[in-house]
């Protein structure tokens, strides 16, 4: 029997555009330094699962935890360090959860705050030359790792440049990430609507540690696979609006398309990822 799929948080961070250090005061974007921030929103919603035999995560009950000091700030998964900000330019370092594993896992650290199993050798569906099946849940555990990086934030009047590399520092699959994306705002009396395009590479150490499929798999070998590495594009989306001093309307959606080093794995049934979330969000 498949795990009940009831989601007690993505996270928020994934749902409320909050650019580290990027603060509107006249929007309500800020967190005050030396203070926390907590929150959360409630609302119907779904994260897809590109997985052979993966769940969808609903989205439910999700919850907000920052921060900020002079220097240092935790925002919910991530925890860094302010070396510099002239106000148009900002420069960090940072560690945060690296999140391919909670497509494996649905306990995983960041579905909480925002599935183990056996090896054997069965497989789902026919297997023919040109399409080859294996469940997520038939392969070996493909553990969690952590991301260190650096983040740079060039900001403009209506919107932000943010440019990071990640790499793994807990050497779970000694790979890395570089990301580029664009957020322009707009904003019309009480609403407020951020778009972000982005364009994200992740290398072929990385992939083949969650994606690809070997002997420690248990499966015959006709299954095998060498990830590899490619580029990812993004869209997401983020509409708010405030309904009293607390309550803040909440509308996401967001869509990553996956690259063929990922896809061509018989994993992998989904070329794309489409997270969608409507609610309200309270913030104590």
């Amino acid at each position: 029997m498949k795990t009940l799929n009831l989601s007690i948080g993505l996270l928020l961070l994934t749902l409320i555009w909050r650019p580290v250090w990027g603060c509107e005061p006249e929007l309500g974007q800020c967190v005050d330094k030396q203070d926390w921030q907590l929150g959360v929103a409630l609302g119907l919603g779904l994260r897809t699962n590109p997985l052979q035999d993966g769940d969808n995560i609903p989205l439910v009950l999700l919850p907000d935890i920052a921060w900020y000091g002079e220097a240092f700030y935790l925002d919910n998964d991530e925890l860094g360090y302010q070396w510099y900000d002239s106000g148009k330019y900002a420069l960090e370092t940072f560690v945060n959860l690296n999140k391919e594993a909670a497509y494996f896992k649905y306990f995983h650290p960041s579905n909480l705050l925002f599935s183990s199993f056996s090896i054997n050798s069965s497989f789902i569906g026919p297997a023919t030359t040109e399409q080859l099946r294996v469940s997520k849940d038939d392969v070996a555990t493909r553990r969690w790792a952590l991301n260190g990086g650096v983040r740079l934030h060039i900001r403009q009047a209506h919107g932000e440049w943010r440019v990071s590399g990640v790499t793994d520092v807990t050497n779970v699959h000694q790979g890395h990430q570089f990301a580029l994306s664009y957020s322009r705002i707009w904003q019309a009396q009480d609403w407020r609507v951020v778009v972000t395009p982005s364009l994200t590479w992740k290398s072929a150490a990385l992939t083949d540690y969650y994606y690809g499929l070997d002997a420690r798999d248990g499966v015959m070998s006709r299954f095998y696979f060498n990830g590899r590495g490619g580029w990812q594009p993004g869209l997401d989306m983020t509409i708010t609006r405030p309904l009293s001093d607390k309550w803040l309307l909440l509308v996401k959606a967001n869509w990553t398309g996956l690259h063929g080093g990922m896809t061509d794995s018989p994993l992998v049934q989904d070329d794309h990822i489409n997270t969608f979330f409507v609610g309200a969000a309270y913030r104590f």
